[in-house]
């Protein structure tokens, strides 16, 4: 059986709009943004917080700039590289690297794809139990996207935006 992904709307902004992707279902169902917030809610509030405050950020005052994202191969990741961006996160009122990482990837300045992640605990991505999987996920669908797009299943609306695609779409894989 071939797995597939219905293409759900998050959230929209100034600047960018969020989508997220249900994974064997409708886009009625929980996401894995969503299943991501709700899993890190109860465990980990603050370093979450931080990354919905540069979604906050990034979808209100500066658009999804490249810069603004960890490159992860085909998918990109939150928060930022540095410790001193605004918002910062903290620590025993220390500021250090959130650890949590969130997966995603930027279509372009205005669309970004969703994913999930948990807390990074090594150097590289592949070495970490916690993170491994996500990654490995969201490079998967971040390509099968970008081939959907080439291929004209999914479009860009005329002012690129924001993406156009057949209501029930699925993504197969």
């Amino acid at each position: 059986m071939s797995n597939f992904a219905s293409i759900k709307f998050i959230n929209e902004f100034d600047k960018v709009t969020y989508y997220s992707l249900v994974i064997n279902g409708e886009e009625d169902e929980e996401s894995l943004f969503e299943a991501f917030i709700k899993k890190f809610t109860p465990i980990e509030t603050e370093k979450l917080n931080h990354i919905l405050s540069w979604l906050r950020e990034i979808g209100d005052k500066y658009g999804a700039q490249r810069y603004l994202f960890r490159e992860e191969n085909h998918a990109s990741a939150l928060p930022p590289s540095g410790i001193n961006r605004d918002p910062t996160y903290t620590e025993d009122d220390v500021t250090t690297g959130n650890p949590l990482r969130l997966y995603c990837h930027r279509l372009n300045d205005h669309v970004v794809l969703l994913f999930s992640g948990g807390i990074k605990t090594a150097a590289a991505v592949q070495d970490c139990a916690n993170v491994r999987m996500p990654f490995i996920l969201a490079n998967k669908l971040s390509k099968l996207v970008d081939d959907r797009i080439r291929d004209g299943d999914i479009e860009w609306e005329d002012d690129l935006m924001d993406i156009k695609f057949e209501e029930n779409y699925k993504l197969y894989y």
